[in-house]
């Protein structure tokens, strides 16, 4: 696997690292695509973090990958969810309102919380 990104796996949650600071070029964001696929795909744990944390560039097609990335991970019965989003990033995500449809977090615990809260809802609720 090339070094776009790293993962990790504990439990029922998978936590992909995206190592590149700038995501702008085509090629760079099919690689980023591909790899992260490849790890969804072969996982079994229902819950995915992607962890931004060294980003700090993105092209707007790196946006399209994302949503992209969403499908793959509903089709796979997977639950997404992205954190440490800098703030210039996020600023892109609500101006395209992307964040309305990417679950977004501040950081991992946040975004486990959440995951744990889903977990608990019982039937009515």
């Amino acid at each position: 696997m090339s070094s776009s990104v790293k993962f990790e796996t504990s439990e029922d949650l998978l936590v992909i690292y995206l190592t590149e600071v700038k995501i702008l070029n085509e090629a760079g964001i099919q690689r980023i695509f591909k790899d992260v696929i490849d790890v969804i795909g072969k996982t079994e744990q229902p819950n995915v973090i992607i962890d931004f944390q060294k980003v700090q560039f993105m092209s707007s097609a790196a946006l399209g990958m994302l949503v992209r990335i969403q499908k793959k991970c509903k089709e796979f019965e997977a639950t997404l969810k992205l954190v440490n989003i800098c703030p210039e990033i996020r600023k892109v995500f609500e101006i395209t309102r992307l964040d309305k449809i990417l679950s977004i977090y501040d950081d991992p615990k946040e975004a486990i919380a959440a995951f744990k809260k889903k977990k608990k809802k019982g039937f009515f609720g």
